[in-house]
């Protein structure tokens, strides 16, 4: 049900992502985790391929992203599931890399992480969230 990390694509970096909006909830009421939201052009830009590349890729961000977050990724130029999670969103689609931390039920825990593809930023939200 995750992404394998040796067959996906670069803008992923080397999290292993859920790709299902519900069962990610599903998981952070189980689990009393916050859902960490990507929403990323795949095939991107090469903003976002950067951002898969170099905050996404770093060891101690995967660890962190992947131990006490769930992480969802959703792709915001595919139609479907991730379509209607941008919508629910109001996140606009073809769009630079954006991260959300919600809870279990969807609400942001955090303000919405856009235009900074920084490390330091993206583990300062994180830091908050937690």
């Amino acid at each position: 049900m995750k992404t394998k990390i040796n067959t996906q694509h670069i803008e992923l970096g080397k999290v292993s992502w859920y790709r299902d909006y519900s069962f990610a909830l599903e998981e952070a009421n189980r689990l009393n985790k916050p859902v960490f939201i990507l929403f990323q052009e795949v095939p991107g830009c090469r903003t976002c391929v950067n951002f898969g590349i170099e905050a996404l890729s770093h060891p101690l961000m995967v660890e962190l992203i992947e131990n006490e977050f769930i992480p969802l990724a959703i792709f915001n130029n595919k139609k479907g599931e991730d379509e209607a999670v941008l919508k629910l969103y109001n996140e606009p689609s073809w769009n630079n890399p954006v991260v959300r931390i919600v809870n279990s039920k969807g609400k942001d825990i955090v303000q919405r992480l856009s235009d900074s593809y920084s490390p330091l930023v993206l583990y300062g939200i994180m830091e908050t969230a937690l």
